[in-house]
């Protein structure tokens, strides 16, 4: 329900402040008994009203994101959209409407302005379009910030968008009470009328385009919505399957553990864990859920076969130094537990690997050796150079060719400083 609503109002959005773009001259020039709309400053009141209805629709939605994002650590789209659009799309199509004002004032002075007057009308009419382009351009990223970010950050977009909502107004009221007597009546605008056609007809070509990824979405977000009723009574009646209050303090408690959970999960091989959950090394079944996240093609030896817990898998190890296994520092349990606390990181279990996603790309992949452990990571070309020619343990993953991936073993000689900046270096490439 709360999908259908956010849907509606994008659209409801979308129609009137389109609405806002259009000079109210083309609608009288068809329909000469609605003139009252252009009569004094009823252009800008009916205006000023839809500014101050998308500003009532974008604060709704924005109290429903951050009460869903200090539930659950994250915001649904259709959510995220209905606290953005509103007041944004009402700041593009003012500022349109600006720009057709400025549009025909130009085109005035050219046939009875000074110099001057002309060169201004010009710089003003660039100035309002470059804007238009750059606030598009900036608000699809501030959108994506909006959606994803920690809520001190969705606060200070919220109180950006109601700024530009103002100070759009501001400058269409400005540019009509100027030229309103004079010039504004006069001007032929009837062709106008179809910017909100266009608008609806970009929305409906938008969906269409994204139909095939708003399935998948529709798709994801059921098991989000699974996740989070995980989450929520996971934390209210303990029914996580292994809670920090319970993490066993011995060995033979954890393996008491690990028995259970193979016994009662055999033939289950992949699942994604809540935040809440604790991950212990070489646990292995949980609950399965579809397969929804992209798979990485990394190389066959991060698959526990062959005996490969005892054996050291880079040829420049055995070169450079005897085979000898250091203290690990992070712990394989630590640097698991680093990884899971940045932000929206979700964790994939897949047999005796884990993945670990942002926005269902992943960026990072962990196997646990006991003595040693295995990654395979995200990572620009220049950087992961320079760690494999200074790391001999580091080198290229041959199993992803179209993307830059690149493998670690620690054995305990990786210093802990390049191992968390790997990951967050990772984290950044997947999450730009």
């Amino acid at each position: 329900m709360k999908k259908f609503f956010a849907n509606v109002i994008i659209l409801l959005s979308i129609l009137t402040t389109a609405c806002v773009g259009v000079p109210f001259t083309a609608i009288v020039s068809y329909l000469p008994s609605l003139s009252i709309l252009t009569s004094g400053y009823n252009e800008l009141y009916i205006k000023a009203g839809v500014g101050g209805l998308m500003f009532l629709f974008s604060l709704i939605y924005f109290i429903v994101a951050m009460v869903e994002h200090s539930r659950y650590e994250h915001v649904n789209k259709s959510t995220g959209s209905a606290a953005f659009l509103p007041m944004f799309l009402f700041t593009i199509f003012a500022l349109t409407f600006t720009l057709i004002l400025a549009l025909f004032t130009y085109r005035d002075s050219m046939s009875s302005g000074t110099e001057t007057e002309k060169l201004f009308n010009l710089i003003v009419l660039a100035a309002i379009a470059v804007l238009i382009v750059n606030l598009i351009i900036g608000g699809h990223l501030l959108s994506i910030t909006f959606r994803e970010g920690k809520n001190i950050r969705r606060i200070f977009i919220f109180v950006v968008l109601l700024e530009l909502l103002g100070a759009s107004g501001a400058i269409a009221y400005y540019l009509y009470k100027f030229y309103y007597m004079t010039y504004y009546p006069g001007w032929y605008t009837n062709y106008y009328i179809v910017i909100p056609a266009a608008a609806l007809a970009f929305y409906i070509l938008h969906l269409i385009i994204m139909s095939g990824k708003n399935h998948r979405e529709e798709k994801y977000d059921d098991l989000e919505q699974e996740v989070n009723e995980i989450r929520k009574s996971g934390s209210d009646s303990g029914h996580e399957i292994a809670k920090t209050d319970n993490k066993p303090k011995t060995k033979q408690e954890k393996g008491r553990l690990q028995e259970e959970q193979v016994q009662s999960g055999k033939g289950k091989k992949t699942y994604i864990v809540s935040n809440e959950q604790t991950i212990i090394s070489g646990e292995q079944n949980i609950d399965p859920t579809d397969l929804l996240y992209e798979e990485v093609a990394i190389d066959q030896e991060f698959n526990k076969t062959n005996n490969l817990d005892k054996q050291v898998s880079s040829i420049e190890y055995y070169i450079e130094k005897p085979k000898m296994f250091k203290p690990l520092d992070p712990t394989f349990d630590v640097l698991v537990a680093y990884v899971r606390e940045l932000p929206n990181v979700v964790t994939k279990i897949t047999d005796e690997r884990i993945t670990f996603y942002i926005d269902r790309k992943p960026f990072l992949i962990l196997m646990n050796f006991g003595n040693y452990y295995r990654m395979a990571f995200r990572s620009d070309l220049e950087k992961g150079v320079r760690l494999i020619i200074k790391y001999p343990t580091i080198s290229k993953n041959k199993g992803t060719k179209d993307t830059l991936w690149f493998k670690a073993n620690n054995y305990g000689d990786l210093p802990k400083e390049v191992i968390y900046d790997i990951v967050k270096s990772a984290f950044d490439n997947v999450n730009a």
